[in-house]
């Protein structure tokens, strides 16, 4: 009986132990959990959209065309309409219709032959058209107040016009006379008609012609005339400095131009109107 009861407490306290044991033991570690994304970070960006934007409707009105540039400017188309009113200048209409406008300076003054004249040359001269062309406008008013034996520079390189009589009555230049003044006017242009047509050969060689002064005056410091009004060339034949004469042209206030290609276009003008005739 004893023995059994020793067997009981026995079996309990080993019992008791054993759960003990169990809860004393630690537990393996849980494994870490990944941190939650803090709410002020940004989401991911989408990726770009692949589509494209819609197409200009059909009915959408195109940009204008530029203007052509061969197109003629209305001055010239005015100095046609003046040359055909008058009635004496049909050839020249037909020279000025063919010529590129762009090789013409800002501000010039024509001379214009009369279709008589030009129906008695053999042939086309080329470099007709840029003698008869003074780079300034010059209205006959402004020509009377040259001198006789005064020089106009023209488009033609190295030649000027001779101008041989001033008068008002009976002016003239190359010995052509002047026959219908202020033709066609504009702010910028001048035209006269003129009865023969300009001799370049004849009288187009005096430009560079300059006197030399005397040995007393050397060595003196010449006084240099005033300066012409604005828009006039200076005439020439005055005084300058001690007493000797300048016949040469003064130099011309107007735009440059480039010569070399207004050449080739004379050139080719006058190929093209011999071909005509």
């Amino acid at each position: 009986m004893a023995s059994s009861h020793h067997s009981s407490l026995l079996f309990i306290f080993l019992t008791t132990l054993f759960t003990a044991t169990i809860a004393a033991s630690p537990s393996p570690p849980s494994p870490p959990q990944p941190p939650s994304p803090s709410p002020s970070s940004s989401p991911p960006p989408s990726p770009p959209s692949s589509s494209l934007p819609p197409p200009p409707p059909a009915s959408s009105p195109r940009p204008p065309s530029p203007p052509s540039p061969t197109s003629t400017p209305q001055q010239l188309n005015n100095i046609i309409d003046a040359l055909i009113g008058a009635g004496d200048f049909g050839n020249w209409v037909n020279i000025i219709t063919g010529a590129n406008p762009l090789v013409l300076p800002l501000s010039a003054t024509l001379f214009i032959p009369q279709d008589d004249a030009l129906n008695r040359m053999p042939t086309t001269d080329p470099f007709m058209f840029p003698y008869h062309v003074v780079p300034q406008r010059l209205i006959f008013s402004e020509l009377q107040l040259f001198k006789p034996k005064s020089r106009l520079p023209t488009l033609l390189p190295g030649k000027s016009i001779l101008i041989t009589n001033a008068s008002r009555s009976n002016f003239s230049l190359d010995g052509a006379p002047l026959t219908q003044p202020d033709l066609y006017v504009s702010a910028t242009m001048a035209v006269h008609g003129v009865g023969a047509i300009l001799e370049y050969s004849v009288y187009g060689d005096g430009l560079n012609l300059l006197p030399k002064p005397n040995s007393q005056q050397g060595q003196q410091q010449p006084l240099l005339p005033p300066p012409p009004s604005p828009g006039v060339f200076s005439p020439a034949g005055e005084i300058v400095g001690g007493g000797w004469r300048s016949d040469a042209a003064p130099p011309c206030h107007c735009v440059e131009f480039p010569v070399g290609w207004f050449l080739v276009a004379c050139a080719v003008l006058g190929f093209k109107i011999q071909r005509n005739y």
